[in-house]
This record gives C-alpha cells, sequence and structure tokens, in this order.
C-alpha cells in the first residue's frame, strides 16, 4: 500500500516491491518479506501474535510502509488443474488505481481501518472477490504460458472440458466426446495429453471424485444416490474410488463436515 521492500520466495531471487504492486503465491511458497533483502528476518507467528496483542514489532515512529497480506486457503488434499499449472510466484505489477482490483483492495483496506484485524466476513467475501478478478487477469494475460490454461483456451478441449464437467454423471466414451467436440479419438486423446498431462477419461474420473467428494461433504444425498448421479456403478465402487484417491471413506469425509 506505501513504500518499497523486498520479496524473497524459496528457489527464486528477491524480488523488489513498490507501492501498488501485487504479489501471489498460488501454492503457499515458504517466502520472506522485508526492507533490506539482507535484515533479520522473524517468524510470521511472532509477528500476528504482536499485532494481536496491540503491539505491532514494526510500527516504531513515523511509520513509512503499509502493506497488506492475505491468506486464501483450499480444501487440504484436494487438486484441481488449474492451480496446479500456476507458477510458485505471481508477479501484478503497475496495477491502475481505478481497476477493479485495486478498488477491491481499498474497500478491504477501509473495512479492515474500521474493524481491525478480527475476522470480518465482509472481508472475507471481498478477498475471495479479489483473488479471483487477480487470477482471471494474470490467467487472461498468460494463457499461452500454462498447459490447463491453454487448453481452456482451446475451443474444442474448452468444448469437451464443459461437456466432462456439466455432466460427469453421462456416460462418456472417447467415441463420444470427439463426436460431440468434432475430433477423432486419437486427435483427442494427444490433444488432451499435451495439455493436461492426463487422458481425457482419467480427467472424467478426477473430476467425478472431486464432485463426490463435495457432494458427501456438502450436501445430505446417500451415497448411493451421488454415486449413481456421477456415472459409478454403486455406493461401495464409489467409496474404493474414494479411499484410492483421498484416503477417505464416505464416512470420514461426512464427518469432517460435523467437525
Amino acid at each position: 500500500m506505501r513504500g518499497d521492500c523486498y520479496l524473497g520466495v524459496q528457489g527464486h531471487s528477491p524480488q523488489q516491491i513498490s507501492e501498488m504492486d501485487i504479489f501471489i503465491l498460488p501454492n503457499g511458497a515458504s517466502h520472506w518479506i522485508a526492507d533490506q533483502t539482507g535484515s533479520k528476518k522473524y517468524a510470521s507467528e511472532e509477528v500476528i501474535e504482536a499485532c494481536e496483542l496491540s503491539a505491532p514489532m514494526f510500527q516504531h515512529g513515523e511509520t513509512t510502509h503499509e502493506l497488506m497480506c492475505g491468506l486464501v486457503t483450499f480444501e487440504q488434499g484436494l487438486s484441481h488443474p488449474i492451480l496446479q499449472a500456476l507458477p510458485p510466484v505471481i508477479t501484478l505489477k503497475h496495477i491502475a488505481e481505478d481497476s477493479t482490483p485495486w478498488r477491491l483492495i481499498t474497500l478491504i483496506h477501509e473495512y479492515i481501518k474500521l474493524g481491525g484485524i478480527q475476522r470480518n466476513p465482509i472481508v472475507n467475501k471481498l478477498a475471495e472477490a479479489l483473488f479471483l478478478t487477480l487470477l482471471c487477469q494474470f490467467l487472461n494475460e498468460n494463457h499461452e504460458k500454462y498447459s490447463f490454461i491453454r487448453a481452456v483456451h482451446h475451443r474444442q478441449l474448452r468444448q469437451a472440458l464443459e461437456l466432462i464437467h456439466h455432466e460427469p454423471g453421462k456416460d462418456w466414451t472417447l467415441e463420444e466426446l470427439g463426436k460431440q467436440i468434432g475430433m477423432s479419438k486419437a486427435t483427442l486423446v494427444r490433444h488432451f495429453q499435451e495439455a493436461l498431462g492426463v487422458a481425457p477419461i482419467s480427467y472424467l474420473n478426477h473430476w467425478r471424485r472431486l464432485k463426490a467428494y463435495n457432494a458427501l461433504r456438502y450436501g445430505e444425498d446417500s451415497v448411493e444416490q451421488i454415486a449413481l448421479s456421477l456415472g459409478f456403478v454403486s455406493g461401495r465402487t464409489l467409496s474404493r474410488a474414494l479411499v484410492r484417491e483421498f484416503g477417505l471413506t464416505p464416512a470420514e469425509i461426512r464427518q469432517l463436515s460435523q467437525n
């Protein structure tokens, strides 16, 4: 928000951060932030605890620097090809003051000033919107560099992904998918493998397991109902698939919500 500093990420050279710069660490890489690269580093737990006790560590004398740091969390153990395709560090520089991301940042800043650093549902929702806005901007600007994003911009592969995502319970075959998007089986498999690193049916099965996980954790349908709606032969078949993918039975996934 104010002042220059440095960001260091494990395995990368330190980068200077200027005002209105944004850095995203999509996979939670270990990192540090400091006024100079050689400054003494403190564990984040110490800094956060000091702030919560109203005795911040770095606010003695005139305030010259101000940073906004946020955390977005995902279901532990779940993977998605978009997140897997992202680099360790996303750098967004020269953000315009009248841009949507900066307007969201300004709103978050105002709500934090009003309510302090305690949990705030409005800040949480604005942070979600900010993360998605920044992610969309980055993907639109860099879609040629990353395999999954490139696939989404490929008309026929995007159609195949949409069919799989919208109708995961359908008995898809390579022939049927290829027919729907105007590709031969061999061409579909080749493009899918090149873009996503997996075959179409493997991707479909992974997507079904993700959908089943979410349905079990956040819904009330029985295991059998979920299994049949997603193209599994039975609840027992789904249960075995979930144990292989996540190491959890349907009952254990349900228990996560209760906890």
